[in-house]
């Protein structure tokens, strides 16, 4: 059986749903776990198109997809949507069988919401939920900072539900050197360590590293990279023992709706 004959017209539609906006070249990595031609994507993106199954819209050239609505709605930025779909898809990629993903809206209500997150086994009892940030929103005032204070207050209020340890990464569209130079303002916060309902421990849950050295990490590697700045000012990695599992594509567990406070 070839790698990607498992695609079908219901997988496409499936994942383009689960995703608020998403290119091919996600949809590529999503399905097969790597920026590769998948003839069938080629074939049935196009005849769903056609259909009116999907709804389209340009970014520099390039097509993203959405579920079509009854009112057509555009997002501030495109851009930001797609990229956001991409770094959950690389993340999700690294433990495949045993993550949860949570997309955005799970978290409405909560004072902070995420781009979405995974949520990993109950041996492991930890959850990764990620912030995209573009550089022109890095340059405006105070929002990274506003984000780091909010997450203070309401991540005890998200572990209370999830029932895991969560940890917040940012990905940052700046240089990697500015990401360096921002985790060493922001050190006297970073430092205060937030005391976990579920243990009682002080943790230190925010990493930051840049879009472009994520990007460039291989597909099932995003964990174990030693990327991330930890509130130290060193780069470390999420984890140690991620597990890829590429060109196997497995239907994925998707929360959408958790309830809050």
């Amino acid at each position: 059986m070839r790698r990607h004959s498992v695609i079908t017209e219901r997988n496409v539609l499936g994942a383009v749903k689960m995703f608020r906006w998403v290119t091919r070249e996600s949809l590529e990595l999503y399905f097969g776990g790597a920026a590769k031609r998948i003839k069938g994507l080629e074939v049935i993106l196009p005849k769903l198109e056609q259909a009116g199954k999907l709804s389209v819209e340009l970014l520099r050239g390039v097509k993203v997809y959405s579920k079509p609505r009854k009112k057509k709605v555009i997002p501030v930025s495109l851009e930001h949507e797609a990229v956001c779909s991409e770094i959950l898809i690389r993340l999700w990629r690294c433990r495949m069988e045993e993550s949860e993903i949570f997309l955005e809206r799970a978290f409405r209500g909560f004072g902070i919401v995420p781009e979405g997150g995974l949520r990993y086994s109950e041996e492991r009892n930890s959850m990764l939920i990620f912030e995209y940030c573009t550089g022109s929103n890095f340059n405006h005032g105070g929002v990274m900072k506003s984000k780091i204070t909010r997450y203070r207050k309401y991540l005890p209020d998200i572990e209370d539900k999830v029932k895991r340890n969560v940890s917040v990464l940012f990905v940052i569209d700046i240089g990697h050197n500015r990401v360096k130079e921002f985790v060493r303002r922001m050190q006297p916060l970073l430092d205060e360590p937030i005391i976990s309902d579920l243990t009682s421990e002080p943790r230190y849950p925010f990493f930051f590293t840049d879009y472009q050295t994520f990007k460039s990490v291989p597909v099932g590697k995003a964990l174990s990279a030693e990327i991330y700045f930890w509130h130290d000012g060193k780069e470390w990695r999420l984890t140690n023992d991620a597990q890829s599992h590429l060109g196997t594509y497995q239907k994925p567990f998707i929360q959408g709706r958790l309830e809050t406070p």
